[in-house]
């Protein structure tokens, strides 16, 4: 989301923008806090590294259906569409090749380099483009600058 220049090109609410691309880059950021912890309580004997490939094929299905769920309510309710719309795989297509969805290949390839062994969410995305985001970020500087008013306070 941080690089996707197809949400540039669609020329959305800037406000709107800024939120995506600061929730990505706060994803980035944290992205391994889940992982480390589970790594501590365990980490990756190989009846874990089982339980986490078991994990990915119960949680995956349901990503996905949570996905094209919340993706048709957004759609539904969307009071800048002219018609109720729906979810629609011709649709989706069409937004990845616009640039505005990752493909389903980047998706898939995703899968077996999480299942690695050596896997570390610190391999996916780069941290030093999402700090970069949230210094120039407009919604991210005004809440730090809000949290620096609430603790002068």
């Amino acid at each position: 989301m941080l690089h996707a220049g197809g949400l540039d090109r669609a020329e959305p609410d800037p406000v709107m923008l800024d939120l995506l691309r600061w929730h990505g880059a706060e994803e980035v950021e944290h992205r391994a806090v889940a992982f480390d912890m589970y790594q501590h309580a365990g980490g990756e004997d190989p009846a874990r590294h089982v339980r986490r490939i078991l994990g990915m094929a119960v949680t995956a299905p349901v990503l996905l259906y949570l996905w094209a769920w919340g993706t048709a309510y957004l759609l539904r309710h969307d009071p800048q569409l002219a018609a109720r719309s729906r979810y629609a795989l011709r649709e989706h297509n069409r937004a990845v090749r616009k640039g505005l969805l990752p493909t389903w290949r980047e998706l898939g390839a995703a899968i077996p380099r999480y299942l690695r062994r050596s896997y570390h969410p610190s391999q996916e995305g780069s941290l030093r483009t999402a700090v970069a985001h949230l210094a120039s970020s407009p919604a991210a500087r005004a809440a730090a600058g809000a949290v620096g008013r609430a603790a002068i306070s």
